[in-house]
């Protein structure tokens, strides 16, 4: 097996896990059951232990020495800490990015707005909510702002538009103001409107790990 396959597999497995914890399937305090993992994802264990130092790094995740790694308490001012860092660079990316969207570009934009305010699809929402925000930030130009971006949207919580029934309506009118500023070529507009985009996020995502109660209820860590 190459590097960069062992490499594409930890990131599966890492996925796997992030996304059992941030949905409340694996509590905090519940020791990660490796052999359990690597059996059902048809993997090595290798690929499982590279995913558990990877979540470990993200905060998600505990490793204790000779007793294993165990899912991390995640409290409400992390969550919402890890949306401010988010909306900070994310506005960063679309200020830089106002100046290098030709008109081709902002008409995919708001093709893809289009679309995803005549989906009823979670599942689609959500593909072209990426597809929007792929389109900005591969516009900004910096190479070490989207390597970013892309490690702090790896460890957002959940799927929005399946667990949060009222996100899709408010994210198509934040969407309307980042498209506004961008129409408007207003550097400072964008990075605000697409800042506040985010903050709100943060809030949708505390209210939605609520209800599956996942700050409270938990297994008493190791």
């Amino acid at each position: 097996m190459s590097p960069n396959r062992r490499g594409n597999l930890a990131d599966e497995v890492a996925d796997h896990i992030r996304d059992a914890i941030l949905t409340g399937r694996l509590r905090p305090g519940t020791r990660i059951d490796q052999d359990a993992i690597a059996k059902d994802m048809g993997v090595s264990r290798l690929p499982v232990r590279e995913a558990l130092i990877s979540l470990d790094q993200e905060g998600l995740v505990r490793t204790l020495p000779r007793r294993g790694a165990y899912v991390e308490r995640v409290q409400r001012e992390d969550i919402a800490d890890h949306y401010q860092l988010f909306g900070t660079v994310a506005g960063l990316a679309a200020a830089r990015a106002v100046a290098r969207l030709d008109d081709e570009d902002l008409a995919r934009l708001e093709a893809v707005q289009e679309a995803m305010g005549r989906s009823d699809s979670p599942q689609e929402q959500e593909r072209l909510n990426f597809e929007f925000h792929r389109i900005i930030n591969t516009a900004c130009g910096s190479r070490r702002i989207s390597s970013l971006l892309k490690m702090l949207t790896r460890s957002l919580p959940m799927h929005y538009f399946e667990f949060v029934p009222e996100w899709p309506e408010q994210a198509l009118h934040q969407h309307a103001d980042i498209i506004d500023a961008f129409r408007r070529r207003d550097p400072a507009a964008a990075q605000r409107a697409m800042e506040q985009h985010l903050f709100a996020s943060a809030r949708h995502a505390v209210a939605a790990l609520e209800r599956l109660d996942f700050f409270e209820g938990s297994e008493t860590n190791p």
